[in-house]
């Protein structure tokens, strides 16, 4: 076992591919394919399939590829500690969040205040499933992500099996996010019956248990759906169509189009916006900085009727 076979994993799931993989790290197809079965060979089991679109990682070659990837960022973080030249300029942190303007404009702020330092950044944003599977998979070292009354109790037992610690922040009233000049703009407060033939702007598309939805909404019974994947193309839509969107009605000045309001759901959930982090992780002073950024923000952002 090697940690030239476990780079051969990590791109063959990236491209879907053995031929792809050896393409972009410069080396031969039957020198991966050979890798591959070497390493299934060792371990006695059956790292991928091989269909005709291609290559799926099995059960066991999925759990395998967890490691992998584990191992190459631990091997990764060794180098950067050891290297006196990187490590002691360089400051690296590694986030994944849900669509938050909040936690970008955190970010923000907090290039500001390494403007006198050299850093390197990575900021993930996507679905709950996401941010929790990057947080577990350490690819980053904190998430930002809501919890419902209705997935709560579920989400407690879910951290727990996979060793992560969910600190909560905030509880807000579920809103509905729409332009200034949506026909349901001049209320107070707007009920799912009032929305009903308004198109319904989710990010949620892959997700497939509702205990990850972000928003607390049967699809099922959404009249007109629209999956979006880019908060950009959300603010975009929501600002210049009658669609509409459920969250935590946060508005981010500058880091949202203007254009957009937020009005309460009637009879809605509350949603809980926490941080999660794997439980034998300490966080970096810089990151702390990064947290009281976002405590800043979320507070500035809330909506006044909470």
């Amino acid at each position: 076992m090697t940690i030239q076979q476990f780079r051969y994993l990590v791109e063959i799931s990236k491209h879907g591919s053995i031929s792809k993989a050896a393409s972009a790290l410069y080396v031969t197809q039957p020198s991966i394919s050979k890798a591959v079965r070497d390493l299934e060979a060792e371990l006695g089991i059956t790292i991928l399939d091989r269909t005709n679109k291609g290559v799926v990682f099995t059960k066991d070659g999925r759990e395998l590829l967890f490691y992998a990837r584990t191992l190459l960022e631990q091997m990764e973080s060794v180098v950067y500690h050891f290297n006196s030249e990187k490590s002691t300029d360089l400051t690296k942190l590694s986030i994944s969040s849900q669509h938050y303007g909040f936690a970008i404009e955190a970010v923000a702020n907090l290039m500001n205040y390494f403007a006198e330092r050299k850093y390197e950044l990575t900021i993930r944003e996507g679905k709950t499933t996401d941010v929790i599977n990057d947080v577990y998979a350490s690819r980053s070292i904190l998430g930002i992500l809501s919890l419902t009354d209705l997935n709560k109790n579920f989400f407690k037992r879910y951290f727990i099996s996979k060793s992560l610690m969910f600190t909560p922040l905030v509880s807000l009233k579920q809103h509905v996010f729409l332009r200034k000049e949506h026909p349901l703009a001049h209320f107070r407060c707007i009920t799912l019956e009032q929305l009903k033939d308004y198109p319904y702007l989710t990010y949620q598309q892959d997700d497939v248990l509702l205990h990850f939805a972000e928003e607390a909404i049967d699809v099922d019974k959404i009249r007109k759906l629209i999956y979006l994947k880019d908060r950009g193309a959300m603010n975009n839509l929501l600002s210049h169509t009658d669609g509409y969107n459920l969250g935590t009605g946060c508005i981010v000045t500058n880091y949202m189009n203007p254009n957009i309001i937020s009005i309460p759901l009637e009879e809605s959930n509350l949603i809980q916006i926490g941080l999660v982090k794997r439980n034998n992780v300490f966080l970096p002073e810089e990151l702390h900085v990064y947290i009281d950024f976002l405590k800043a923000s979320l507070k500035k952002s809330m909506p006044m009727n909470v």
